[in-house]
């Protein structure tokens, strides 16, 4: 027996369906699998990220923030008083080296938080005012 009769015998018409229904059910899970991978890939990514980062709670993140903006104020004073004698206006790199000289940490962090507090005003190039 060859030919048609062989494939009606053998029951070839159904092994070729299922198979062709394998096949494409095999390569629609790929599909899916590979259109989600961006979201396995940022899971993966945020759990190296807490692990990395200490860890701490909401409310002590609301309480440093607060710290933070009373300390502003602080700083405020702290950096005026270094600036007394420069006059109403004076060149950023000047307030620098005198908070460095000052012993005063985190002097470029400090700078750039009074600067976008508002509190440290731009007057011209390289000179600042305190507002």
């Amino acid at each position: 027996m060859y030919g048609i009769e062989a494939i009606n015998h053998h029951n070839g018409w159904a092994m070729a369906i299922a198979g062709a229904l394998i096949v494409l059910f095999g390569l629609a899970l790929l599909s899916f699998v590979i259109s989600q991978l961006h979201k396995f890939a940022a899971l993966i990514e945020n759990l190296a990220k807490k692990r990395s980062q200490p860890t701490e709670t909401k409310v002590e993140t609301d309480a440093a923030q607060q710290r933070s903006l009373l300390d502003i104020n602080q700083l405020r004073e702290r950096y005026r008083m270094l600036t007394a004698d420069l006059g109403d206006t004076f060149e950023l790199a000047k307030l620098y080296e005198i908070a460095t000289e000052s012993g005063l940490p985190h002097v470029h962090l400090t700078i750039r938080s009074l600067r976008e507090a508002g509190i440290l005003m731009p007057v011209g190039k390289g000179v600042f005012k305190w507002q």
